[in-house]
């Protein structure tokens, strides 16, 4: 058990998340690869996509299993900057209390934020359940814009081409 974990998980900003196993194999259409003695010295893993919601989903998960009750998870996560913006709604999960965010301004519509959980309930299958739930809703609401490359090239496109998409190039 930890006493805090502190993470910067990947959104898409710089590199996409990749997540270990085939597509197959995270769809669950087949079961796990288990890699022959004589093969591991030189084998490199299949990867899939690892979208920011599955990935968050994941560390609130492991974080409610591995951490002491009042410990600490600390992690960034990307927002819109605009104010009535449904989208301004940060991940949650049974286990944890959101007692601190601190946003880092990244561009004139994007930011990320710093989050501090506290784990507040210990982690049993109900909560499990209650937390899938949680994280379904969560993805659904939020998939238009977590698209692959939508905060990358939003956040890291060249000033012309933002300035175009605003009107104000010709």
């Amino acid at each position: 058990v930890f006493d805090a974990i502190i993470c910067d998980p990947p959104y898409g900003v710089r590199a996409g998340g990749r997540k270990s196993g085939g597509r197959k194999l995270l769809k669950g259409a087949v079961e796990p690869y288990i890699v022959p003695d004589d093969k591991r010295t030189d084998h490199i893993p299949s990867t899939a996509p690892y979208s920011l919601v599955e990935c968050v989903h994941d560390l609130l998960d492991l974080a409610a299993k591995m951490l002491v009750m009042g410990g600490r998870l600390v992690f960034f996560y990307p927002i819109l900057r605009e104010e009535d913006s449904p989208h301004n709604h940060f991940p949650e999960h049974p286990c944890f209390k959101l007692i601190s965010s601190s946003e880092q301004i990244l561009s004139s519509r994007y930011c990320r934020v710093l989050l501090t959980m506290v784990k507040i309930s210990p982690y049993t299958e109900e909560i499990h359940l209650a937390a899938r739930i949680q994280h379904l809703e969560f993805r659904e609401n939020h998939v238009k814009w977590l698209e692959e490359g939508n905060l990358h090239s939003a956040v890291f496109s060249p000033a012309d081409a933002q300035l175009k998409e605003a009107g104000d190039y010709k």
